[in-house]
């Protein structure tokens, strides 16, 4: 009896459960009633959720009395209690139409509303950092944010980014400062190219850098913090703008695993333009052979340029697995890329994991999170620039006439002398600036390791309902790992007898920690109140490593090519380095008043005292901010089309510290020889900190049930006491090789505007678009008595090509040589009939005078298509590559002129000053005008340049079918296709070097690429 009912009563408990689940269906759409396909539809609390099909309908199994949370991106959520009903119709708010309530992520990770902002702080939604997916997330970022260059490197797939945020302010350092989650890292780089030949050690070498390691699918999206206002917070390290990436993490009450797949292929793109008629003479390193009567001789050329490239391919794999419940979060990412160049030999290889986890205790007052990320990447003969080590001189300028097969196929040949394969190379031409490709490529290979390693713990302590106090502490660390063998028969100026090895690591740290006391009330119905009040320290060690170089003249191998420390012949050439330590302390406050939520005042206040001061006057250094906003549709009545608009002011002042060891220089030990610190303070001077004073104003308005809107924004930016590097005199009794004192000012002023509208919307077809305008002039003014007006950035050696700074002009001059010519511009010829030679002057300015990007978005029910066009108007580049290629006698021009008669029209006088010269034989031309230290001034060219940055053509799949697949899209993506217009032989948006230097000049860069691939995204 007693079993009989148990099981009545277990049939009867069932019931009662099984009638409490129901099936709700219904359709989510967006304000005009269009169906809203992959909405998602999720159970608070639980993990269990479905997915919109393309009508926007759904069919979830749910207890009554359950919270379900729809969401999509771009609209504002919506939570909906099951009830009697078994219908749910929902109409999802775009969140453009929500800018009263819309809010953004901050300095220090902090949310405010962007109705209050008084300064220019830009987004970018996950998406547009994975569509068309680049190994290096910043270069995604191009062409997106008013004020932003990004500039790539030459170096290849993963490369280093130089990203500089409204204009160069800062002679030392303009890159911007990096955070996630609101906590800073620093990006360091390992070395970075500032030579026109290159690093004996290696060459033009782009060390790359942390960002470049990073995956773009652990992050939910990108806000650029702009000016002095919007960084001010994070003091000295935000000088140069912050670039801040969010975290994606586990939603409440979902279970989510997601699969990216990006395979791309690439090829070289926009390579100089060569002659393929005309041979060289008989063993001669130049193409310019003459037959006996005087005029060129012609020939097979006996190579193909393009033909040395590969076809590179690049795969991109991500895994992610989040999920979540309203007490704890859980998110694992891992990332996979590798990737093989279009150069002979160059293979990456990186891999990222990362893990987010959150937890909530005591009632959810007490949040915390930890975070963890590593990554590391090999690559193999990474792409170098500049003269030495680099295959392309070799390439560029062979000698028409000669067979390349044959050198490719045999690069090397047996030398019975030595017992040992030499290098083999036309002619036995064998000299620094020109190799044999395959012999660098084969027996000078490289390797670049970096690993980087960042983790997170954060408590955020729910005091009350107006406090909260927050506490963060951070460790990053990154290493890198440059190892090279070079093998006996390489160029002798480079390379010992028996061959040379270097092996460097460095390896930076970077530690954070934070404690804020975050305060939100309300004073009285008119009157709201926030305010922080906190203090940090960070605490950086900076490329601490070991350099390990067998040399080439004084030291050596022992033993031909073995490779190893043992077989050094001394430790001339051995070192360990330290970029030193620093720390900083602060205090810091930010407060904001609002009033009846239209107007609102902030101020901030931060005080830095930093150890890289010691020794000055005050290590110790304070900069303030204020800025108001005013909501004008919310003060006064406004038309009916006008939805939201607004008006903004701000006031700043930022300080930017020096780099560690300047003022408590220590002397180190080379060879067993004491050597002088590098650099140290001029004697009787106290160095201070960079100081910026900048002034903001902007206004932001939405229209047409926001059709249509656009944010405004001019900005006038002063940093003075730059950091000034002179060469020391020899009787400097410290022994100093260089001197370090504060002079000099750059201004910076500029406008951004940003317009954005929905163009076309119905039914079934969207079209969006966004234009980003901005321009930015600077000047450069105060450079210290005795300089000359002229501080050189990168100095020339024996080449036409510097990069300076002048007085009174824009940060950033490019100089050169220009040909002598009388004041009617006649060239005035020497007495051998030569063109003469200016000294060094200004010919061009590596700035763009303005920055353009247009990004347009269609969509057709499961179709969508996505372009950008990126611009930049105005500046000038200079190739050195283009005149050494005139000088060989290979380039196009050089054979234009030959097939006009061999002679270049001139409008010259003789050395007499009376004797018209109309016309000069080609070659004694260019072996003046061309070369890498001729007439530099002839090889500049416009800058200004429109591409098909990237294009996407994508299709949604309908997963109704699949009820294990949440979500599933492919799409076409391609970056770099082709110009619109283009002046310059090369392409001006890669810079040989993310430093300071190196700008606006091309000395053998590798060619940039254009790809073409595939983007699989899927969701379970």
């Amino acid at each position: 009896m007693r079993k009989i009912f148990l099981i009545v009563m277990v049939i009867f408990t069932a019931q009662i459960t099984l009638a409490q689940v129901k099936t709700i269906k219904g359709l989510v759409s967006d304000a005009t009633g269009t169906p809203i396909s992959g909405a998602n539809i999720n159970v608070k609390g639980e993990v269990n959720g479905v997915s919109t099909d393309f009508d926007g309908k759904f069919s979830i199994e749910v207890n009554s009395g359950a919270t379900l949370v729809i969401s999509y991106l771009g609209y504002v959520s919506q939570n909906v209690v099951v009830g009697e009903s078994s219908t749910v119709n929902v109409k999802l708010n775009s969140a453009e139409s929500t800018a009263l309530t819309e809010v953004v992520i901050t300095s220090l990770g902090l949310k405010k509303s962007r109705k209050s902002l008084t300064y220019s702080a830009q987004e970018l939604k996950a998406e547009e950092l994975t569509r068309v997916k680049d190994a290096n997330l910043m270069n995604t970022v191009a062409g997106k944010i008013a004020g932003v260059a990004v500039t790539r490197s030459s170096s290849g797939v993963g490369g280093s980014t130089k990203v500089v945020i409204r204009g160069n302010s800062s002679v030392s350092n303009n890159q911007p400062l990096y955070v996630i989650d609101g906590v800073p890292f620093i990006n360091i780089s390992a070395a970075q190219p500032n030579d026109p030949f290159g690093s004996t050690a290696g060459g033009n070498n782009d060390g790359g850098d942390v960002v470049s390691l990073l995956n773009p699918d652990d992050y939910d999206g990108m806000t650029v913090l702009k000016g002095a206002s919007a960084s001010a917070l994070y003091g000295s390290l935000g000088a140069s703008g912050v670039v801040m990436l969010n975290s994606k993490k586990a939603k409440d009450g979902v279970a989510r695993a997601k699969f990216s797949s990006v395979t791309s292929v690439e090829n070289a793109a926009y390579l100089p333009e060569f002659q393929n008629s005309y041979v060289a003479g008989d063993k001669s390193p130049v193409t310019w052979g003459k037959n006996p009567d005087g005029t060129y001789k012609k020939g097979a050329s006996g190579i193909d340029v393009e033909d040395f490239f590969n076809t590179g391919v690049t795969q991109i794999s991500s895994l992610g697995f989040s999920v979540g419940t309203d007490v704890a979060s859980t998110n694992l990412t891992y990332a996979n890329t590798t990737a093989s160049g279009i150069i002979e030999g160059n293979k990456l290889n990186k891999n990222n994991f990362g893990i987010n986890q959150t937890a909530k205790f005591f009632d959810k007052k007490l949040i915390v999170n930890a975070s963890a990320n590593y990554a590391s990447q090999s690559i193999n003969n990474r792409p170098v620039n500049g003269l030495y080590f680099n295959p392309l001189p070799g390439l560029y300028a062979f000698p028409r006439g000669n067979d390349f097969n044959e050198f490719k196929n045999n690069f090397e040949v047996f030398d019975e002398a030595r017992n040992i394969y030499k290098q083999n190379w036309v002619n036995g031409l064998v000299t620094e600036y020109t190799q044999n490709p395959y012999w660098l490529i084969n027996r000078n290979k490289s390797v670049n390791e970096n690993t980087f390693f960042k983790g997170t713990v954060a408590a955020d302590l729910n005091v009350n309902n107006w406090l909260t106090l927050t506490s963060r502490y951070s460790y990053n660390s990154s290493e890198s790992v440059f190892d090279k063998e070079m093998y006996a028969t390489s160029a002798a100026a480079l390379v010992h007898q028996n061959g040379r090895y270097v092996h460097t690591n460095s390896l930076s740290t970077f530690n954070y920690g934070d404690f804020l006391a975050k305060v939100n009330t309300k004073i009285n119905s008119d009157f709201s109140f926030n305010g922080i009040f906190g203090t940090s320290f960070s605490k950086l060690s900076s490329t601490n490593g070991t350099i390990l170089d067998s040399g080439i003249n004084s030291g050596g191998l022992k033993y031909t090519n073995w490779f190893t420390l043992g077989n050094f012949i001394n430790n001339a050439s051995n070192q360990q380095v330290s970029g030193g330590n620093k720390e900083i302390q602060s205090v810091f406050t930010a407060l904001t008043f609002g009033y009846k939520n239209y107007l609102y005042l902030d101020v901030t206040g931060r005080n830095d005292w930093s150890s890289s001061l010691s020794n000055t006057d005050t290590n110790s250094y304070f900069y303030p901010s204020v800025g108001l906003s005013g909501i004008v549709s919310e003060m006064v009545a406004m038309p009916d089309w006008i939805t939201y608009g607004k008006v903004r002011a701000s006031y700043a002042q930022v300080g930017n510290d020096i780099d560690a060891n300047i003022t408590s220089p220590a002397n180190t030990i080379l060879g067993g020889n004491i050597v002088a610190p590098p650099i140290g303070p001029r004697p009787g001077e106290s160095l201070k900190p960079e100081n910026q004073t900048a002034i903001e104003f902007g206004t932001d308005w939405k229209m047409f049930d926001n059709r249509l809107g656009f944010e405004l924004t001019y900005y006038d930016s002063k940093t003075d006491n730059q950091l000034i590097t002179v060469t020391a005199p020899s009787s400097d009794p410290n022994g100093y090789l260089n001197y370090a004192f504060n002079g000099g000012t750059v201004q910076n002023k500029g406008f951004e505007a940003v317009v954005y509208g929905t163009i076309v919307k119905n039914e079934k077809f969207s079209w969006d678009a966004t234009l980003n305008y901005s321009h930015n002039r600077n000047k450069v003014t105060g450079i210290p008595e005795g300089l000359d007006d002229v501080l050189v950035l990168t100095p020339s050696g024996s080449n036409s090509y510097q990069y300076a700074l002048i007085e009174g002009q824009p940060f950033g001059q490019i100089m050169g040589k220009n040909i002598v010519k009388d004041s009617q511009g006649r060239i005035l010829l020497n007495e051998a009939g030569d063109v003469q030679l200016t000294d060094f002057e200004k010919v061009g300015c590596a700035n763009p005078d303005f920055l353009m990007g247009l990004e347009n978005s269609f969509n057709y029910g499961s179709f969508n298509l996505r372009f950008l066009i990126d611009a930049r108007f105005g500046g000038e580049v200079m190739s050195v590559t283009q005149g050494i290629l005139d000088q060989a006698g290979v380039s196009k021009a050089s054979g234009d002129v030959r097939d006009a008669g061999g002679f270049v029209a001139v409008n010259a006088l003789a050395s007499d000053g009376v004797t018209a010269v109309t016309k000069m034989d080609a070659q004694k031309y260019y072996d003046k005008v061309g070369g890498r230290s001729g007439a530099s001034g002839e090889y500049v060219y416009d800058a200004t340049n429109v591409s098909l940055r990237e294009i996407s053509l994508g299709y949604t799949f309908n997963t109704k079918k699949l009820p294990f697949v949440n979500s599933a899209s492919l799409s076409l993506i391609a970056r770099n296709l082709f110009f619109f217009y283009k002046d310059a032989p090369f392409d001006p948006n890669v810079s040989l070097s993310s430093g300071e230097g190196l700008q606006g000049v091309d000395i053998y860069g590798m060619p940039s690429t254009k790809s073409v691939g595939l983007n699989l995204n899927v969701t379970f």
